[in-house]
């Protein structure tokens, strides 16, 4: 990914860039995070929009996943944005700074500053406890939430965040949505496309089979899962 792919994922999940066409694709907002935080230190929008959008929408974030990809990212500027963000959603988020690690030596945050002694001597002149223990200084960072469309909007374009809302945030509604987008799977291809090892849905697979909204067949020696018919009509004519 580049800067310029960046743009029209976030614009898609709710935030307004002018003159932005939106991606026709619905992106996994971890992965989103993740590449952000590693090319957004060339793009400061970039930054502070992520920041304006977890402020805003950070409940709809699978701590699972980001934890998973974390690593694929820039752990010590995941860390410092989900510990400048005081909302609502900040308490859920922070769980994740555990698993986030400083940088090694003290850096400015937007690599366009890192050679202007100016910029980096003011920095140190504002420097916060947080600025601290991230080791990464800026002269200014805004949380750009009026940027961002309010939960209406991104839930309308985005039907796999809206049934987060709808049925939380953790892996079930994962497996809800990549069953309804593939039409049948089964728990090993599930896993293996998470990321994690087969114990870790398999128990989530289970709840879902008994509560009835997915079904268990087999097919050769394979058991493959797809969502019962009525409750695939339920996910796909839920208005937003």
């Amino acid at each position: 990914m580049n800067q310029k792919s960046l743009f029209p994922l976030w614009a898609r999940i709710g935030v307004n860039f002018p003159a932005i066409e939106p991606s026709e694709s619905e992106p996994l907002v971890e992965d989103l995070i993740a590449q952000t935080s590693i090319i957004g230190r060339y793009e400061p929008r970039l930054i502070e929009c992520m920041a304006g959008w977890l402020a805003k929408h950070g409940d709809l974030i699978n701590i699972s996943l980001m934890h998973k990809y974390i690593s694929q990212g820039n752990p010590a500027v995941i860390g410092l944005i989900i510990d400048l963000i005081e909302t609502r959603q900040s308490a859920k988020l922070k769980k994740l700074i555990t698993y986030c690690k400083p940088n090694k030596k003290a850096e400015m945050l937007f690599h366009a500053a890192e050679n202007s002694p100016t910029m980096k001597a003011e920095s140190i002149e504002k420097e916060s406890g947080i600025n601290k223990k991230w080791n990464l200084y800026y002269v200014s960072l805004r949380i750009k939430t009026d940027a961002v469309f309010d939960r209406n909007m991104v839930l309308k374009n985005n039907p796999n965040l809206a049934r987060r809302a709808l049925f939380g945030s953790g892996m079930r509604t994962e497996i809800l949505n990549f069953l309804l987008n593939k039409g049948t799977s089964f728990p090993a291809e599930i896993a293996n496309h998470f990321g994690y090892r087969y114990h870790r849905v398999i128990e989530d697979i289970q709840d879902l089979i008994q509560e009835g909204a997915v079904i268990d067949t087999r097919s050769t020696k394979k058991r493959m899962l797809q969502l019962s018919p009525a409750f695939e009509k339920y996910l796909n004519i839920i208005p937003w």
